[in-house]
């Protein structure tokens, strides 16, 4: 459960002041008074039930919840009224008596508080009972679906039928009190999600399948699965327990011997023997359910199998209504006809480019190595001999820049200046590089 934020108005003493007060009669005294009251206070109920995982609320639980500063809601009495009016709200005991099952009046005693007899049309004309529980149905459907889920997603979804002690052990952490998840059970059932059936003092629940939106009847299948089911369980308890007795057997033996005590010792071996042969013979039968149980789950992975090859004919069916074989071959021919147009075309027009001439390759060739020729014979030697820096070898520039004594002459390299540009500036001293 999580805590309930309360509404920004809830710090304002004024506002609040109004809002905890009574109403003015019925709804034609003040109009705006009373739709303000209901505005506030209708939205905060449901907000509060779902916040605290709550199916079904008393008035005294909302007076309780909803005390400020000492002071309690004069009004929630008329808001439950018309919640009811509305129905947002129900009286438990309306609620169950629309569920038609037998289970009902196993439900009835443990979810209603005490016996009521009233009505919905004496209610809303009678004082409300503070501690009448009464069922918010928003709240209760959104559980219901938590409830489902959280099912299929477990262990328990491979078992057909369950008890219900089982199923509400899987809940008991959401639903602390029994008779609250007895009403999401009701619900699921309302809206066919489960079956209920009483058999031979024992309840029973079926869940819906995954990927199904209804649970089937419960029927002779459901039933003979989980006979066999009841029937392992008790057979592995009886093996684990006679395995354990051939055990403590066998320890007694090997005592009485080291004891001396032959006799003893003979005996409880013979109780061994006996207890080995009655392991044997359940185990045998153990086995047996075991393997029917696995068949029958490889019967209704193959059901579904089926099933769902039935579903893709019918969808290829479906699909290939207006496809036939010859319909097909003429699509393809029309493909062929306008793809070899196509290329037609495409040859056409290339043909008609302007200026278009037909030369040998061989002669194209030609001119290609004359024109390489004339590249290379206007390119300069590469000389072969050393390379020099102002009349010093580059092998010696390393030696000589290390000695200060000996100057580096680099040659002198004019500026080209233009005529025009320069015709009245000075003279200038060309760019030397330095020494």
């Amino acid at each position: 459960m999580m805590a309930q934020p309360y509404p920004a108005d809830w710090d304002d003493d004024e506002r609040m002041s109004f809002l905890f007060s009574a109403f003015k009669g019925t709804r034609d005294v003040n109009s705006a008074d009373w739709d303000s009251k209901m505005t506030f206070w209708m939205p905060l109920i449901l907000q509060h039930a779902k916040a605290q995982g709550m199916v079904s609320v008393t008035l005294r639980q909302l007076q309780s919840h909803f005390t400020r500063k000492g002071s309690t809601p004069l009004g929630l009495a008329t808001v439950i009224q018309e919640m009811l009016r509305r129905g947002c709200l129900y009286q438990e005991s309306d609620f169950v008596s629309r569920i038609s099952s037998g289970w009902i009046s196993w439900g009835m005693r443990q979810i209603v508080i005490k016996p009521l007899q009233w009505t919905l049309s004496t209610i809303l004309g009678s004082p409300i009972n503070p501690d009448e529980p009464f069922v918010i149905l928003d709240a209760l459907k959104e559980q219901a679906e938590l409830v489902v889920k959280k099912y299929q997603s477990s262990p328990l979804s491979s078992t057909s039928l369950l008890l219900d002690d089982e199923v509400y052990t899987l809940y008991k952490d959401q639903f602390p009190e029994r008779s609250a998840f007895n009403l999401v059970l009701l619900q699921l059932q309302r809206d066919k999600k489960i079956c209920v059936l009483q058999r031979h003092g024992e309840k029973l629940v079926k869940f819906v399948q995954g990927g199904k939106t209804q649970v089937t009847p419960i029927g002779e299948s459901d039933l003979g699965i989980y006979e066999l089911q009841k029937s392992q369980k008790l057979l592995s308890l009886r093996v684990q327990k006679t395995s354990a007795e051939s055990d403590r057997l066998k320890e007694e033996a090997i005592s009485f011997k080291r004891a001396g005590n032959k006799q003893q010792a003979l005996r409880c071996m013979r109780r061994r023997k006996l207890s080995e042969r009655r392991l044997s013979e359940l185990q045998n039968k153990l086995d047996t359910i075991q393997s029917i149980l696995e068949r029958i789950s490889i019967a209704e992975t193959d059901r579904m199998v089926v099933s769902a090859y039935e579903v893709g004919v019918t969808a290829l069916r479906t699909s290939l209504k207006d496809v036939s074989l010859e319909k097909t071959e003429n699509l393809v021919d029309q493909i062929q006809e306008f793809c070899d147009l196509q290329d037609d075309v495409s040859e056409t027009l290339a043909g008609a480019v302007p200026g278009d001439i037909d030369v040998d390759a061989d002669e194209l060739e030609k001119e290609l190595n004359e024109i390489l020729q004339e590249v290379h014979a206007d390119l300069p030697d590469v000389p072969t001999g050393p390379l020099r820096v102002g009349g010093i070898s580059p092998q010696r520039l390393p030696t000589l820049q290390n000695n200060r004594d000996v100057p580096i002459t680099a040659p002198k390299v004019p500026i080209a200046v233009s005529p025009e540009r320069n015709r009245d500036a000075p003279p200038r001293t060309p760019y030397l590089l330095p020494q």
